[in-house]
Parts: structure tokens; C-alpha cells; sequence
């Protein structure tokens, strides 16, 4: 894998600034507006970073987490949310994310913790 992240997010607009964000940074960006969508996606595209909204159509970030997770991946999920609670934080941290942000999220935080998580690998 070479430093790739995937955007999973319903909202055009919001893609297009993590895609902006990350190809700034010198990522390789994939892009899915569901969790379906992404796992279509990732079947001949592995990644190494996923940042994923949790609230979408037809699969949304949880399940896709949940999904991944049961199929043995070890991406490391980022999960961005606009509705943000104690009891969803658990919900989606039990579901194998790795790190949960409520919106609106700091871009220069997140390109903070996708470097971090970069810079962590052999």
C-alpha cells in the first residue's frame, strides 16, 4: 500500500475539501459517497487510512466499519460525525474505528493524524 486514504462522505462538497486537504499532503486519494460504494471500491483497491462519515445512504460508517472489520481489514478508520454523543462514540469505537471526531472537524488536525498515523508504519 502506498500511503493511500479513502474518503467515504455523502456530501460532494465536503469530499472535495478532504480530497484538497490530502492530495496537498501527497496522498493517493479514493473517494466513495457510501459505504457500499466503498467497499465495491476497496475490493481491488486497498488502503491504509479510511476517513468515513457515520451518517450516509445505503451503508453508513458504522456498518462499513463493522463490514471491514469481519473481513479482516486493518485500515485505520477515522469516523467524522455532525451528530456526536457519549453512546455513539462507544457505538463506533466497539465497531472497530480507531478514531472518532465530531464536525466540524479541524483539516488541519485530521492531516495531523493521518501523517501521525503514516509516520507510525515500518
Amino acid at each position: 500500500m502506498t500511503n493511500t486514504v479513502m474518503v467515504v462522505e455523502d456530501e460532494p462538497a465536503t469530499r472535495r475539501l478532504y480530497r484538497f486537504l490530502l492530495v496537498n499532503s501527497n496522498f493517493t486519494v479514493l473517494e466513495a459517497e457510501d459505504g457500499i460504494t466503498a467497499l465495491e471500491i476497496l475490493s481491488s483497491h486497498p488502503c491504509d487510512v479510511i476517513i468515513t462519515d457515520m451518517n450516509m445512504p445505503r451503508m453508513g460508517g458504522i456498518e462499513l466499519t463493522r463490514t471491514l472489520r469481519d473481513q479482516g481489514s486493518e485500515a485505520y478508520i477515522i469516523m467524522v460525525t455532525a451528530f456526536g454523543s457519549r453512546d455513539i462514540e462507544k457505538q463506533a469505537l466497539q465497531s472497530g474505528v480507531n478514531e472518532y471526531l465530531t464536525k466540524p472537524i479541524d483539516f488541519e488536525d485530521l492531516d495531523r493524524r493521518v501523517k501521525a498515523y503514516f509516520a507510525r508504519q515500518p
